[in-house]
């Protein structure tokens, strides 16, 4: 598992048990778990430059952390699948994409209705599932392209989160003091783009540096070293 996020998966673990114990009834209350568990290990849900319900949308973490980390049956525990029912949702509907089903026909059959917030967090999952190490890379891309494709009304949406994926890339690696020189950042950022064809979707530095911060707590000054960026 990508030990950028070890502090993440520690703080899903902590409420999936609070979940399997019955503490935790609803999904608010894992929610506000889940944001106590983060802020006293000084980190923060993964994040692009929006900040709208960053703690809900985390929820794919504990999900992936749940069913892929810890190997849970959600079917064995009613309580999980309640509360992340969005979520295995979202799996769903990426499962039936990847077998070669029409987007819009699956959003509607299982979602119920076809929402922009919707197509973002299926994105959202299959993200988490990459950066954990549980899924493969090159299905994430495979999602993005054919979603953009289908639903050109977004393509302001697409760009940005292309730039955050490559920019959450990134910032791993600082977190993890892999990347120690703005030259190192450069190549990186690049070979990221070139690699999954994006090259002019590079994101700015101010990005790199809200997402090492706020996501992982990196220092200002470590950061700053690497990105020069003034804050």
């Amino acid at each position: 598992m990508n030990k950028a996020y070890r502090l993440h998966v520690d703080a899903c673990n902590e409420v999936l048990s609070l979940m399997l114990a019955g503490s935790v009834l609803t999904r608010s209350d894992a929610v506000e778990k889940l944001t106590e568990a983060y802020r006293k290990r000084g980190i923060g849900p993964i994040r692009g430059w929006s900040s709208k319900n960053l703690y809900d949308k985390e929820m794919a973490m504990v999900y992936i952390v749940g069913k892929y980390g810890l190997g849970l049956d959600f079917s064995e525990h009613p309580m999980l699948s309640k509360i992340l029912s969005a979520e295995a949702d979202y799996e769903k509907i990426y499962g039936e994409i990847l077998k070669g089903a029409k987007p819009s026909d699956v959003i509607q059959a299982i979602a119920g209705s076809i929402d922009k917030s919707i197509i973002f967090r299926v994105l959202r999952l299959v993200l988490t599932a990459v950066v954990l190490g549980f899924e493969a890379e090159e299905k994430l891309m495979k999602l993005y392209w054919t979603l953009a494709e289908e639903f050109k009304q977004y393509k302001r949406g697409f760009f940005t989160f292309m730039r955050f994926y490559v920019a959450l890339r990134v910032a791993e690696k600082i977190a993890l003091r892999e990347i120690k020189s703005r030259s190192e950042k450069e190549a990186l950022k690049l070979a990221i783009c070139l690699k999954n064809n994006v090259k002019h979707m590079a994101p700015p530095d101010e990005l790199i540096f809200l997402i090492s911060k706020e996501v992982f707590g990196v220092p200002e000054r470590v950061i700053n070293k690497i990105l020069g960026v003034a804050k």
